[in-house]
């Protein structure tokens, strides 16, 4: 009877773990750097689980001027979260599509989207969260991004 009992939990527990995103919203500031410029800046995203371990996130990042370049960068990217720690921590591939915008004669440049990222629960409402991307964009202009921030659950 232990063990038939002890299964059924552990079936459980992995079906929780399994779900955790769906329907769950999350809202999230983040510190960025891209190396095309070598700039950093401030972003925020926004993240909405919809199908037991996808997610959908729309995000934007405002980089701070550096020789006289400012850029401001949009995200629409698409994670798988694969949980690694029980509830704790989770790794996601990720893909989406990318538009940035310039202060200068520098045409606005669309891209796609290439990286991961990992996020670790300090609470069951606030994480930290960690990516790295390549931005594959048109005329030449591919770059790396990566970004550190934390996230709010609700």
């Amino acid at each position: 009877m232990k063990k038939y009992l002890f299964i059924l939990v552990a079936m459980f527990a992995m079906s929780t773990a399994a779900f955790a995103q769906k329907g769950v919203t999350a809202f999230g500031v983040q510190g960025a750097y891209d190396d095309w410029n070598g700039q950093f800046g401030l972003g925020v995203k926004v993240q909405q689980g919809f199908a037991d371990q996808f997610r959908a996130e729309i995000g934007a990042d405002l980089f701070f001027k550096k020789n006289d370049i400012s850029m401001f960068d949009v995200n629409a990217n698409f994670h798988y979260v694969i949980p690694v720690a029980a509830e704790k921590f989770n790794v996601y591939p990720l893909a989406g599509a990318n538009i940035a915008f310039f202060n200068h004669d520098i045409p606005t440049r669309i891209g796609l989207n290439l990286g991961g990222g990992l996020e670790f629960f300090i609470t069951d409402t606030v994480k930290i969260i960690g990516e790295a991307k390549y931005i594959i964009s048109d005329n030449g202009f591919s770059r790396f991004g990566a970004n550190l921030g934390v996230g709010f659950l609700f």
